[in-house]
């Protein structure tokens, strides 16, 4: 009896421990996978928000880590900066519009050294399918209507939505998306106008090594 219980024991720990490692094996394959596609997601969103033309430098690699309200959250974000012939050119700044329908609305905004918009995107929301999902550039262009802007360009009180007297469209049935969004560029903008020559002058947070 004793015997056939230490063999069962045996069986399940030895089943247990191949188990884990099939999973752990998993885990870091998947991991790995998930890692290089998300480095990939974000290359191509930094490369929709500040075109090639405005640098020549490892615009992935040099970028430092910022925390202010401006950016919608307490957290750190990621501040990508652009240089050409190793003058500054561009920046591309992960920001939050934390007051979306549905929670945060998680962007990336490129802006120029003349604080003009090259470039809007949105990477993460959970705003509301067929009406606030409209920020998506594969859904509509509307995200595009940022490209050119300023803080001079609409004038700031026009930076809001039509609905509150401003430039910007909202969406039909859904106006707190867009406003958020709206929002949320004006102050990365504005982060930008009071920070721009401290973020470039920062010490690199970001190096990524064979990236």
């Amino acid at each position: 009896m004793f015997s056939t219980l230490y063999k069962n024991g045996g069986m399940l720990a030895l089943f247990a421990v191949v188990t884990t490692a099939l999973i752990s094996l998993t885990f870091a394959t998947t991991e790995s996978r998930i890692t290089e596609q998300q480095k990939k997601r974000l290359l191509s969103v930094l490369t929709e928000v500040v075109p090639e033309r405005f640098y020549d430098n490892s615009f992935y690699n040099d970028c430092i880590l910022i925390q202010s309200a401006l950016l919608g959250t307490s957290e750190a974000q990621v501040v990508y900066r652009a240089r050409l012939q190793g003058d500054p050119s561009a920046l591309a700044l992960e920001t939050t519009a934390p007051d979306g329908y549905s929670g945060n609305i998680h962007l990336v905004v490129g802006i120029d050294t003349n604080l003009n918009v090259l470039g809007v995107r949105t990477v993460e929301h959970k705003e509301t399918p067929g009406l606030g999902d409209k920020i998506e550039l594969a859904i509509s262009d509307w995200i595009l209507s940022f490209n050119g802007k300023s803080l001079t360009d609409p004038s700031p009180s026009n930076w809001a939505v039509k609905k509150d007297g401003g430039r910007f469209d909202q969406f039909t049935g859904a106006t707190i998306t867009p406003r958020a969004v709206v929002n949320a560029v004006q102050n990365t903008l504005i982060f930008v106008r009071d920070n721009q020559q401290a973020l470039f002058e920062q010490t690199n947070d970001c190096e990524v090594e064979g990236a």
